[in-house]
């Protein structure tokens, strides 16, 4: 719970490398929940709280000012006030074209294409360098998990976030990845490992 994920923030604050927990449940991981914040832009771009939460993230990185800037006193949502103003800073136009483009992939493509996408163009390296390398497995999970979906489901990208949100998924990691970083781990795991 909150105590691991404090002991993985307090060895990364020492420079201990540390890989992070045993076991992650999906939709409480960052990457995962950053994944799921664009899927439902693309849904629901007039989701206020949403699109501020993707363009703070680490897909655009808009800054505090920025964001303020765009969102105060504005008379619209923020999509359409951005859509207005794309032209006003740089951000706003590079944020404005990227968005434009996943909503655009959102009509066309099935979920697991439409994060596939999202990765391989910069996304992956944008979660990385903000989340550190042990978001790589959630990552690599929820593209398992595009596709567990889309073979038993018809694949549509709002039920897909729906089915992931609502389930209680988890990843177990591999012990034997990491041979020189500390893995927190749970009890039950340890005495696996052990063994």
């Amino acid at each position: 719970g909150t105590f691991a994920e404090e002991m993985v923030r307090a060895l990364k604050d020492r420079n201990i490398p540390v890989a992070g927990r045993d076991r992650i449940s999906m939709a409480e991981h960052l990457a995962v929940m950053d994944l799921i914040a664009a899927g439902r832009f693309v849904l629901l771009a007039e989701d206020d709280l949403n699109t501020a939460t993707v363009l703070k993230g680490p897909f655009i990185e808009m800054d505090e000012a920025a964001l303020f800037s765009l969102a105060y006193e504005r008379k619209n949502c923020i999509w359409d006030e951005l859509a207005e103003r794309h032209t006003e800073k740089q951000i706003f136009n590079e944020a404005y074209t990227y968005l434009s483009k996943l909503r655009v992939r959102a009509d066309q493509m099935p979920p697991y294409e439409f994060f596939s996408a999202l990765l391989m163009e910069g996304g992956r390296k944008s979660l990385l360098a903000r989340l550190g390398p042990e978001a790589s497995d959630p990552i690599d999970e929820f593209l398992a998990l595009t596709l567990d979906f889309e073979h038993d489901h018809i694949p549509s990208l709002e039920a897909f976030l729906h089915w992931i949100t609502q389930g209680q998924t988890e990843v177990k990691r591999d012990p034997e990845q990491s041979e020189k970083e500390v893995r927190i781990m749970t009890v039950h795991g340890a005495k696996g490992l052990q063994s």
